[in-house]
């Protein structure tokens, strides 16, 4: 039965991305998306490669910070190649937290705990939509009329600071998250009461390493930074005149919206999202398209490497 859900689920998603791309292409110039693509930059692609392999460098440190913060010192070149197998199934698998699962597996073999690694790569994520946050809240503010007449930016941006808020309180003040479990009632199940505790442990590790906390943090922003910065590149390289303080808010509020879990790994939300935010900023659809297609392909194409990784340890493990 699980496997049936599952399946529609699947059929659902994939149904989505497929009508929504479907209808996208059919309602923009095809002619200018396919000049404004054939006509690109290499040089400014290019450089967007060299931000990617950026974004990889210091997602893999802070992993690495995480861990050596509950007391696991990890190799870095292990866990690059870790977080390149997860990127590649990112990319791949039908939702965007089936990298999360090969990143526990592997850390677990550090950790001795499956529920613990799952709580260092909860904390990295929460860290990652946190640096996304402040920085579309920092462009909201400070981008001017234009920034704030976006389509749900207001929304998104009011709506997110309660829901970190109200993390950032349960995070800081101890006793919060057991007083949260006992009015559920969970406390009273053995499975849940247990792995709680771990989760809780790990939580405790991290008031006493706030230090840690907010390096993450910092490298969590340049993080993402360096994302902005490589959609920068690829409008620009696409001959697409995008401003950068515009595209500190667009860029993450594209990434946030493509993580609404009803398209196959954002396809077609995501480019939806792009033609709405560009068209606020009297850019063309051909110009939206197309920005999100080579990004995100892009994206995709160098995320094979992981592809490699894999097959060389599936090897080594035989």
């Amino acid at each position: 039965m699980v496997t049936v859900r599952r399946g529609v689920l699947l059929s659902a998603k994939i149904l989505v991305s497929v009508g929504l791309l479907a209808y996208l292409f059919s309602t923009t110039d095809l002619a200018a998306l396919n000049d404004r693509i054939r006509n690109g930059d290499l040089l400014l692609l290019a450089a967007a490669v060299v931000l990617y392999a950026g974004m990889l460098a210091l997602s893999t440190w802070r992993w690495r910070l995480l861990l050596r913060a509950q007391g696991y010192p990890a190799p870095l070149r292990d866990l690059s190649c870790s977080y390149l197998v997860a990127t590649f199934f990112n990319n791949f698998l039908p939702t965007n937290i089936g990298g999360d699962v090969i990143r526990v597996r592997d850390s677990s073999r550090l950790t001795g705990s499956t529920t613990a690694s799952l709580a260092i790569v909860a904390i990295d994520r929460i860290l990652g939509f946190g640096a996304l946050y402040l920085l579309a809240a920092g462009a909201f503010v400070l981008g001017g009329r234009t920034a704030k007449e976006l389509v749900g930016a207001r929304t998104v941006v009011y709506g997110l600071g309660v829901v970190f808020a109200g993390l950032a309180y349960v995070f800081l003040r101890p006793g919060t998250a057991r007083r949260l479990m006992a009015a559920s009632g969970l406390a009273s199940i053995p499975w849940a009461r247990e792995r709680f505790e771990t989760v809780q442990a790990a939580v405790h590790v991290y008031r006493d390493q706030l230090p840690a906390i907010w390096t993450a943090l910092a490298a969590s922003v340049a993080l993402q930074v360096l994302v902005v910065c490589y959609f920068f590149a690829v409008a620009h390289s696409l001959g697409i005149p995008l401003p950068l303080s515009v595209s500190f808010l667009i860029v993450p509020l594209c990434t946030l919206v493509q993580a609404i879990p009803v398209s196959f790994n954002g396809w077609g939300i995501r480019e939806s999202a792009f033609i709405v935010y560009f068209g606020q900023v009297s850019l063309s659809r051909d110009s939206a398209l197309a920005c999100s297609l080579v990004g995100a392909g892009l994206i995709v194409l160098l995320s094979l490497s992981g592809a490699v990784v894999w097959t060389s340890r599936s090897r080594n493990e035989v």
